[in-house]
């Protein structure tokens, strides 16, 4: 009776098109066969789902393959500076706390109908503080920061990558979270290339209509250190794009200053000089462990 009532559910799912519960019955279905010892069947039910789960082989008889889900794609950020505490221009700065005040407000702009935004694309140089940023606008908002791990998103069977996409943009809009896909080029580079196959250019469509129908209460934060490859169509699905500029010596005098003072250091001229003359602020923070290292050690 259970499974005439899994199978009379699963027709209402994909009569009312609901995939997403249509996938979730179906894989619920194939994992009862699993349990029953009946592997290869469950293989061939899942295999028979486009590859909306990836399976690893059990590793004895008994044992049921372990299905592929959102939680296992996201890793969890802890925020480890405020927004008052990164080294931002005045005018992103501004942005960023306007942002922050339109998510507070969020009620009071849906009684106006007003949309507030949510969407957001961080653009510029490797390691000037797009990631930190976006944790630190989930401390702001007191929001959990996932990152999406594209190393579990990504499926090798056609289709499996556009339908994990989907389930992951459904948790977000019930899982109010900053929803962080941190260098986004590798996954929604400019359609069109001859060196690429047709499978890339579908998971690109399948993300920007994702992000587009994109309405949870939490944010999507999407980083590039490669602008330019990105698709031109994608810009247009952000509600705010940022560019964040290599910082400039004194923005990196004072980011070493705070450093140092946060670890108790004292910082040597030579040191000064290499975080004045750093490319990034990751490279900064790099020459301010180091010498926090070599102090430690001394001791």
């Amino acid at each position: 009776m259970t499974k005439n009532r899994e199978i009379i559910n699963l027709f209402r799912a994909i009569g009312s098109h609901d995939l997403l519960r249509a996938a979730e019955i179906s894989r619920r279905m194939a994992s009862a066969e699993g349990n029953r010892g009946h592997h290869r069947l469950e293989r061939d039910l899942l295999g028979a789902l486009n590859g909306a789960a990836k399976f690893a082989p059990a590793s004895n008889p008994g044992q049921s393959p372990t299905a592929w889900s959102v939680e296992a794609t996201l890793m969890p950020i802890p925020p480890t500076r405020s927004m008052d505490s990164l080294e931002l221009p005045k005018a992103l700065r501004d942005d960023l706390k306007e942002l922050v005040r339109e998510w507070k407000s969020r009620d009071r702009l849906a009684e106006h109908g007003v949309p507030r935004r949510s969407r957001l694309l961080f653009h510029g140089p490797s390691g000037c503080g797009k990631t930190a940023t976006a944790a630190a606008l989930a401390l702001e908002t007191g929001l959990p920061c996932y990152l999406v791990r594209f190393d579990s998103l990504i499926g090798a069977y056609l289709g499996q990558t556009a339908l994990r996409l989907r389930e992951l943009f459904a948790y977000a809009t019930h899982t109010p979270c900053v929803l962080l896909f941190d260098e986004v080029d590798a996954l929604a580079k400019r359609r069109g290339s001859p060196m690429d196959v047709g499978e890339l250019d579908r998971i690109v469509i399948a993300f920007m209509q994702e992000l587009e129908h994109s309405h949870g209460e939490g944010f999507i934060v999407a980083t590039s250190n490669l602008p330019n490859a990105l698709d031109e169509a994608l810009w247009r699905r952000f509600d705010l794009k940022l560019a964040f500029p290599k910082p400039n010596a004194r923005q990196l005098a004072t980011f070493g200053k705070r450093l140092c003072t946060e670890r108790s250091l004292k910082p040597s001229r030579n040191l000064q000089k290499k975080v004045e003359k750093a490319s990034s602020f990751a490279d900064a923070e790099q020459f301010v462990l180091a010498e926090a290292r070599r102090s430690i050690l001394a001791e």
